[in-house]
């Protein structure tokens, strides 16, 4: 993902933090140092190191779960608001679904219960009635952060985990997209609270309210997508039609194709097989950076899915955007039929509502 970097790999698994999960640390430090000294404000972004430790674990939980249903994980992402467990593509029985996205928060109740017989250990004494995260002991603070983390992540907010068990739990009578839509309405009214009540209380909740609703939207909307494109067939969307470009071919030449076509994505073609993809963005790369002498070869990308034409349009549609391609060959045993493109894809969604209209024609 775009402006994050890599920290590590566990089980497999790459975990990513985003830059501005580090100008939230430094924003921590600099106001605590400011308001308390230096050593204050080094006890809190360790404090905040520690709280991102658990929402870690939090995403593990989710994570673990998912491979042992045989799903793929490209990463883990730690953001400001929280960790997002990029999982490829989640599972349609929405009892898989709901034990993914569960075991989330069963993490942090797992881990304040550990740091409640921990500080009993060490500390008969400790108070944890009282919600505290700031200040005190260390133990009832972390303990108190993964309560509320589980419980705040329960909360029926779609798309957070408790609006994806919303989702799962309504899914198990109705259709997906129907379910999506439901709980993407009840994650919306709750976001609006949230936005309303933290003009009263805490600023916080103004931006999870946000996150929460933009969140929502966009996730009916693609299931909205998924649904209209589930019953047509690549081979009715793909395009026959279509200038390609050798890989040996100067990159010149490309440039002054480009001006004389509206094909915005041109394929990489060599005895017959679809080997790369040159996109307009690599063209005005490439042209940024000078790169007049330079082979197509040398430019185009060279990894990319490979499309079957009787492959459901939603299915192609959901592996090409998450390949970050928005091209791709149609093949079968090898030979090359056609390509399929995201615009192309998009298009018929519009124009072709719930997959009828395209589900046994073919596309001209």
């Amino acid at each position: 993902m775009r402006w994050s970097f890599p920290v590590g790999r566990l089980f497999g698994i790459p975990i990513r933090i985003h830059y501005t999960f580090i100008l939230l640390l430094l924003f921590i430090w600099y106001v605590e140092s400011t308001m308390l000294g230096p050593r204050a404000g080094f006890q809190a972004v360790s404090f905040w190191v520690l709280i991102f430790l658990c929402v870690l674990l939090h995403e593990f939980g989710h994570s673990l779960v998912a491979k042992s249903y045989g799903l793929t994980i490209a990463s883990i992402l730690l953001l400001p608001i929280g960790g997002v467990s990029q999982i490829v593509e989640l599972p349609r029985e929405p009892a898989r679904e709901v034990a993914i996205t569960i075991a989330g928060p069963i993490v942090n109740f797992l881990l304040a219960g550990l740091l409640l017989i921990v500080g009993e250990i060490i500390d008969p004494s400790l108070r944890f009635s009282t919600i505290s995260l700031e200040g005190g002991n260390l133990i009832v603070n972390l303990f108190w952060a993964n309560a509320l983390l589980g419980l705040f992540n329960i909360v029926p907010a779609y798309p957070m985990d408790g609006g994806r068990i919303l989702r799962g739990m309504i899914a198990m009578r109705k259709d997906y997209s129907e379910a999506t839509r439901l709980a993407a309405d009840v994650g919306k009214l709750l976001a609006i609270g949230f936005i309303v009540i933290g003009f009263f209380y805490n600023w916080w909740l103004i931006l999870i309210g946000i996150f929460v609703f933009s969140g929502a939207s966009s996730e009916a909307e693609a299931a909205a997508l998924s649904s209209s494109l589930s019953e047509i067939p690549v081979r009715n969307l793909m395009i026959t039609d279509y200038r390609t470009i050798s890989p040996n071919e100067p990159f010149t030449a490309v440039v002054e194709k480009s001006l004389h076509t509206f094909q915005n994505d041109f394929p990489v073609v060599s005895d017959g097989r679809f080997v790369g993809i040159l996109t307009r963005s690599s063209v005005i790369e490439a042209l940024h950076h000078r790169m007049h002498e330079s082979k197509v070869g040398d430019i185009a990308r060279s990894s990319f899915p490979t499309i079957q034409p009787d492959e459901m349009a939603a299915d192609a549609l959901s592996r090409m955007r998450t390949s970050r391609v928005t091209v791709a060959p149609v093949e079968k045993d090898g030979t090359l039929l056609g390509i399929i493109t995201i615009e192309k894809l998009l298009e018929a969604s519009d124009i072709f509502p719930k997959g009828k209209s395209l589900k046994d024609g073919s596309q001209k």
